[in-house]
Order: C-alpha cells, then structure tokens, then sequence
C-alpha cells in the first residue's frame, strides 16, 4: 500500500494517512475528492452464474474478435494449407469407394447366378 505523511504544522509529528483515502493535499487543493468517485461504478451482481458466466464469455469472445482482426494479415511461418489435405484426404475416399462399388456389384451378380 501507499502511504503518505502530512506535515500542515511543524511543531505536531507527522500522521500516517493511507493512500486513496481523501485526496487533500495534492496539488494545494482544498476540494476533497472521495475515493467511490475515482473507481468503477460497483455494478449489482447478476442473480445466477449462468448470466455471469454468459456475460464473460461475450466479453472474452469480443477479445478474440479483436485479436483475430489485428492479426488477420500477419503471414503464419510453417503453417500448413489446409485445403490442401482435405482434397488429398477425398480423392483417398472417393478411389476407395469406387473400389467398393465394383466389388459389391460383382458380388451381387455372383449370388444371383447361384
């Protein structure tokens, strides 16, 4: 904590006042400013934690928002294209089903004749 000493009158020891408390001695005013007025409005708390909760998590979604903007035209080094696997991954599942396709007909045809 901050701790400040008022020295008004030579003769009296100085006092310990703690600081925010009231601001009176900065800058030689005589206005007595209390602390409730420098900080946040103290705001009710919402009756359920599922509120709260929803309430973080807007805030925190806004964050990434904010985040995801700046840094939207930054070049990631070694990042991997995406697009790029997915089609490799497709045309593997679409050969195989192919495969699969003969097969079955094969198959079918084989246990008609039977």
């Amino acid at each position: 904590t901050h701790l400040k000493f008022e020295t008004k009158n030579p003769n009296k020891p100085p006092t310990m006042l703690q600081f925010p408390a009231f601001m009176t001695q900065f800058p030689t005013s005589t206005r007595i400013i209390p602390t409730s007025h420098l900080l946040p409005p103290q705001w009710p708390k919402p009756h359920s934690e599922e509120l709260l909760l929803a309430i973080e998590e807007s805030e925190l979604e806004e964050k990434h928002n904010d985040i995801r903007k700046i840094n939207s035209n930054l070049i990631v080094i070694g990042k991997t294209t995406v697009e790029n696997d997915k089609e490799d991954f497709d045309d593997e599942a679409d050969d195989d089903d192919a495969d699969n396709a003969e097969e079955s007909e094969g198959d079918e045809f084989e246990q008609e004749t039977s």
